[in-house]
């Protein structure tokens, strides 16, 4: 369907309001012509009266240039708060649903967005749309109703002139516009092409800035940064200087009518066939009218900008929400890989091979491995961030017993188990976890709104948190910054572990919780945490490389592109396993 389309669709509920501010517009043009039109013939025959000593009724037409006048000022006002608040409303709900189509994608998709992508699209592209009603449908509804009206009122004065004057509004009303939209097409989605690029350069390049100037490459990114940028001004000047082209051909057809429209009436009013005050009155009349096209071309020129955006958006949110979960509430049990194999979507090699893998309740178990060997994978599937295929379902259940191939929880298929569930069961600590802009404890808060002052501090206190919150001076409702900024690395690392910890599920799942932080505070953490996992009797699903961690560790898993090469406690896996050693050493 085109993009178009369906955005009208989505636009339907604000379609009241829409038509209300189109009609208002169109009200407040009519009487902006009349207004001019009844001038200029009110002060001619106020003229030729005076000249003449002729008596002139001067009550009615004031009454009704005050009429107009009135008219004019209040629709513009009623005009212009009702189709802003339209346009107001189209973006509040743009925005909510191409986020909640948006968010049950990021789980399955993360790996294929990017932040700076998804903020380009929400941002930039949701912005475009936003001139659809108030740049593009209103001034095409308002010329395509005012022309005939216009149209209708000039042939009392000159049939010829009408035609002249309807001819001149379809030519800088559509023919100019669509040619400037065949001029700028090109153009404009370059434009939008290059913006969305160097919005999503400059995300990556400021996040990345540390290792820019680490590795000496700032310079490069600079010069990578001015190239893009450069392209995207010269298409920005390019549809600049179409637009200024629009504007001096407008201007030179509006004047060409206004000396037709002498050309036509002068004779007539010279041989006693028109009156004279209308030869005024026409020419201002031609002036004001070309209002109801004058934003055309400039619609022409935005229409491929939001089609391009639209087709955006609608391109991001159209993908295939893989079908996840069942009804089935997860309990206490252990967890199993039997046998897994995984790829990813469009990927041509597996990501995990033959994953055989046990994780009783209570239990401890490490997971490391190089960069891609398959962890993360293996984590995004325990939590339902992926459906286990059913390839893996075909491959009998003879290789391991009664059991089929895929990850259970206490004998359930993951696949039959209820996603909610399953989320409140494994709580996952990632190492690109979000801090808002928000207070301590509202960003506590997203892992159990229900949590007390006295919970938020309990977890604080095992994250080894709590003594820089009581420095703060309004402790847990200090505001942090955009990211968590204000709080060093270390120090977002435990509060994001406190988050996790706050959730009380029954499985904890940490990625490097403690990255970011000395050796000295790393070392109260760890005690702090297995101190509560055992109190708790949690089981913990543990990524690291940390040695002091993993010594703690009932078993600890091997991983190597994609395959568990070895598992084993620490002090085994030391003795007998060459590459868990080497990965040691390297880390």
């Amino acid at each position: 369907m085109n993009p178009l389309v369906r955005l009208m669709k989505l636009l339907k509920p604000q379609l009241p309001l829409m038509l209300l501010g189109t009609l208002l517009s169109i009200i407040t043009v009519m009487a902006n012509i009349g207004l001019l039109a009844v001038s200029g013939w009110f002060i001619t025959i106020m003229a030729i009266g005076g000249l003449s000593g002729v008596t002139v009724n001067y009550f009615t037409p004031a009454a009704i240039i005050r009429f107009l006048a009135i008219v004019r000022t209040a629709g513009r006002y009623a005009e212009r708060l009702l189709t802003h608040r339209a346009t107001f409303n189209t973006l509040a709900a743009l925005r909510y649903y191409f986020y909640t189509r948006l968010e049950p994608l990021l789980p399955y998709y993360r790996v294929n967005f990017k932040s700076a992508d998804i903020l380009a699209r929400l941002q930039q592209d949701i912005d475009e749309l936003d001139n659809f009603y108030l740049r593009v449908l209103l001034p095409t509804l308002v010329a395509l109703f005012t022309i005939p009206l216009v149209g209708w009122g000039v042939s009392f004065i000159s049939p010829d002139l009408a035609l002249v004057i309807v001819g001149a509004l379809l030519i800088v009303g559509f023919v100019l516009p669509i040619l400037i939209l065949l001029l700028s097409k090109k153009r404009a989605r370059q434009q939008a092409k290059l913006s969305s690029e160097l919005k999503i350069e400059l995300v990556d390049g400021v996040a990345s800035m540390r290792e820019l100037l680490v590795y000496q490459i700032a310079n490069q990114y600079q010069l990578s940064i001015n190239h893009v940028s450069k392209n995207y001004h010269q298409a920005e000047l390019h549809l600049h200087r179409l637009h200024a082209l629009a504007t001096a051909l407008t201007f030179l057809a509006i004047n060409a009518t206004v000396f037709a429209s002498l050309y036509l009436l002068v004779p007539l009013a010279q041989t006693g066939d028109l009156k004279p005050e209308f030869v005024a009155s026409a020419a201002l009349l031609i002036l004001v009218c070309f209002e109801t096209v004058i934003n055309m071309p400039l619609a022409c020129q935005i229409l491929p900008k939001v089609h391009d955006s639209a087709a955006r958006l609608f391109e991001i949110i159209d993908k295939p929400i893989p079908d996840v979960g069942g009804d089935t509430l997860v309990t206490t049990g252990t967890i199993e890989f039997n046998h897994l194999n995984f790829t990813y979507p469009d990927a041509h090699s597996s990501v995990l091979n033959d994953i055989d893998l046990t994780i009783e309740a209570g239990q401890k178990v490490a997971i490391i491995g190089a960069s891609g060997a398959g962890k993360s994978t293996l984590v995004n599937l325990l939590m339902g961030f992926w459906p286990i295929p059913q390839s893996n379902q075909g491959l009998g259940s003879t290789i391991s017993g009664n059991l089929k191939p895929g990850i259970t929880i206490n004998n359930i298929d993951l696949n039959d188990l209820n996603i909610e569930s399953l989320r409140q069961h494994i709580a996952l600590m990632s190492q690109n976890s979000h801090l808002f802009h928000a207070t301590i404890a509202d960003n506590l808060r997203l892992a159990n709104p229900n949590a007390t002052e006295l919970d938020m501090r309990e977890v604080c206190t095992a994250a080894g948190l709590i003594d820089f919150i009581d420095e703060l001076e309004n402790g847990l409702n200090t505001w942090l910054g955009e990211t968590g900024s204000g709080l060093s690395g270390g120090q977002k690392q435990r509060l994001c572990l406190a988050q996790v910890l706050l959730r009380k599920a029954k499985v904890l799942v940490l990625d490097e919780p403690t990255k970011g932080l000395d050796r000295r505070s790393e070392k109260t953490v760890i005690n702090s945490l297995f101190a509560q996992l055992e109190q708790s009797q949690q089981s913990l699903v543990l990524i690291t490389h940390k040695p002091l961690m993993l010594q703690k560790m009932d078993k600890i898993i091997v991983m190597d592109e994609g395959t568990i090469v070895a598992q084993g406690d620490h002090n085994t896996l030391i003795e007998t396993n060459d590459y868990y050693r080497t990965l040691l050493n390297y880390f």
